[in-house]
């Protein structure tokens, strides 16, 4: 993994710690002073609707309602007798009580900054241990790789295979904003849209940067992959197959070949070095630029294996 992504983990952890503890302590100390000091009573659930909660305070003939947008409505059933919170600079503005509605809120933060403090020492940790260097570690290593082989066999994804990504991100950009700006809806489901979409966002970023910068090389040893996230080596001894594997989504009741001929958006084809028992050792894009040089790629591999790109076509069912 690059020093640089390393740092910019770290840093993106801890600013979303210092977040949430930040929202956690505003939470905690809005509910300590409600409990100190404002007046306590009961009252009657008269309606509850999607965003709102009207609550039916008092006795006959004095009564009154009030109108709520709680954090959530876990608790806050019609007609049901729920404790209230009475703010006494101000009586028309009032909180419901219980444990649910006053305390599943920082319980929820409090999860989300513990979540984000494990990303953090995730993020500091990660490519600290593990030193294998050279062929053998085909697993993939998140330590700093080791030095470019020497060779002109180096081959990279398309340019489409990074920009697609930051395309889905907006998907991401479009949920956090309504948890930003969609004022009619409740404090708890507007921070769960918002962070969905933020990790969405996250993933989209990490992912584009993952193919943007994947290189792929070929020596007399074998292949090595690097990418800003780390890299693997495949000795060529490990390889038993080469295949260009195309992945179909069928009708469960495919009984003609109509419904499995490849549709656009249901159909995926990769290049697969495999080994024993057809297990995936390397994956990669059948569009890997420069194409002479993949191919160039391709037919060392068959000196060195004497193993051909063969097709192979697999059915799995449309869900």
């Amino acid at each position: 993994m690059h020093t640089e992504v390393r740092i910019a983990l770290v840093l993106l952890a801890a600013a979303l710690v210092a977040l949430g503890g930040w929202l956690l302590r505003a939470a905690v100390m809005d509910n300590l002073v409600m409990l100190r000091s404002w007046t306590r009573t009961e009252g009657l659930v008269a309606y509850a609707g999607n965003h709102e909660v009207q609550i039916e305070l008092g006795t006959e003939p004095d009564t009154r309602r009030v109108t709520i947008r709680p954090d959530h409505q876990i608790g806050l059933s019609a007609l049901k007798r729920v404790p209230v919170y009475i703010d006494p600079a101000d009586p028309a503005h009032v909180r419901p009580g219980g444990l649910l509605q006053i305390w599943l809120g920082p319980a929820a933060l409090l999860l989300l900054t513990l979540f984000f403090f494990a990303c953090a020492l995730a993020a500091v940790r990660v490519g600290r241990t593990g030193d294998e260097t050279g062929y053998g570690a085909s697993r993939w290593m998140m330590n700093e790789s080791p030095p470019p082989l020497d060779t002109n066999l180096r081959v990279h994804r398309p340019a489409s295979e990074w920009k697609a990504p930051l395309f889905w991100s907006l998907l991401g950009v479009g949920m956090a904003a309504c948890g930003v700006f969609a004022r009619s809806g409740a404090p708890l489901p507007r921070l769960g849209a918002f962070s969905l979409g933020c990790l969405w966002v996250l993933l989209m970023a990490a992912l584009s940067l993952h193919n943007g910068t994947t290189e792929v090389a070929a020596d007399a040893h074998g292949l090595r992959e690097t990418s800003a996230f780390g890299w693997r080596d495949v000795p060529w001894g490990d390889v038993t197959s080469v295949e260009t594997r195309e992945v179909i989504a069928a009708n469960r009741r495919a009984f003609s070949v109509r419904d499995i001929l490849p549709i656009p958006g249901r159909t995926t084809r990769s290049l697969v070095f495999a080994g024993r028992g057809g297990r995936t050792l390397m994956r990669l894009s059948v569009h890997m630029q420069p194409r002479d040089t993949m191919r160039r790629l391709l037919d060392f591999c068959a000196a060195r294996t004497g193993l051909h790109e063969q097709f192979q076509r697999i059915v799995v069912p449309d869900i």
